[in-house]
């Protein structure tokens, strides 16, 4: 997919997913691997991000970000009395899943974030 995003759009981008983060209570080197980042880099820019930094004008980034931001809106729409039971939902194994959203997510990258956000929304994959 190709994703042009101006940098103001990519600083906006950087904020939601970065508060989608704490939400999920994701530690730094989960928001690393989530995002495709090297595990090299340093803690501060993802701490620049939260502070208004843009995301890098990476593809594979920006289409990864996009899927965290329609899992966490699949996740509210699944769970929209309870604010804390979407990070609960990612942290317990799923039968239908056959593990647990947040490690399938983590090890199988794009293709795990794909299955779990299908699992939440049927509509995904409709085009």
């Amino acid at each position: 997919m190709d994703y042009q995003l101006n940098e103001q759009e990519r600083v906006e981008l950087a904020r939601v997913v970065m508060t989608i983060f704490e939400d999920w209570e994701l530690n730094a080197e989960y928001q690393k691997v989530l995002l495709g980042m090297e595990a090299d880099v340093h803690t501060r820019e993802l701490s620049g991000f939260r502070r208004g930094s843009a995301f890098p004008d990476n593809e594979q980034l920006i289409e990864r970000a996009r899927h965290v931001i329609g899992i966490h809106q699949a996740l509210q729409r699944v769970f929209p009395m309870n604010p804390r039971m979407p990070a609960f939902w990612l942290y317990t194994r799923n039968r239908q899943l056959n593990g647990m959203p947040m490690e399938i997510m983590l090890e199988e990258g794009v293709t795990g974030m794909t299955r779990v956000w299908s699992h939440l929304d049927c509509t995904v994959n409709w085009g």
